[in-house]
């Protein structure tokens, strides 16, 4: 984030306090942050049976989900900060079903912010990368009503302001 690795870091323990243990939907799910700077964040989830759909891979809600939730997290990283957003518009393709027992990572790259909207971009795909489940495409508006993440973050003692 802006070429700064201590702010990079600060924002990378932050996303992983918020998205995964002090989040409790998704911790439940056990979503990982994986990478997050510079407009591009990368999350997954491994398989679990409560999050299987019909066919036994994760089901295409858990994966909407995590899809969603990563793209808000580019968009943090293309801000600098974590204020507050709100998705606009979403539109998820799906190409090929999870295979059971595949773990899902999400890519996503906010590509562009452009006055109060920010938009993005990306994939969810096996863990292996080999095979594309589907693709992202949205817009968010950025600094809507209601606490930024960041401060409430700060509030819990999870980040040092």
């Amino acid at each position: 984030m802006k070429g700064d690795t201590g702010m990079a870091d600060r924002y990378l323990t932050m996303a992983k306090t918020f998205f995964g243990t002090s989040h409790p939907l998704f911790n439940a799910f056990g979503v990982e942050v994986e990478e997050i700077g510079k407009g591009r964040a990368v999350m997954s989830i491994r398989p679990q049976p409560f999050l299987a759909g019909r066919g036994g891979g994760v089901h295409r809600g858990v994966i909407v989900t995590l899809l969603d939730t990563n793209c808000g997290l580019a968009i943090f990283s293309r801000l600098g900060d974590m204020r507050p957003i709100a998705t606009i518009d979403l539109r998820v393709d799906f190409i090929a079903e999870a295979g059971a027992g595949n773990a899902v990572t999400s890519e996503v790259e906010c590509y562009a912010v452009k006055g109060d909207i920010a938009y993005v971009r990306g994939r969810a795909s096996t863990d292996s990368g080999d095979q594309l489940l589907a693709t992202v495409s949205g817009s968010f508006a950025v600094g809507t009503l209601g606490p930024a993440f960041d401060s409430s973050m700060k509030e819990k003692g999870g980040v040092n302001g």
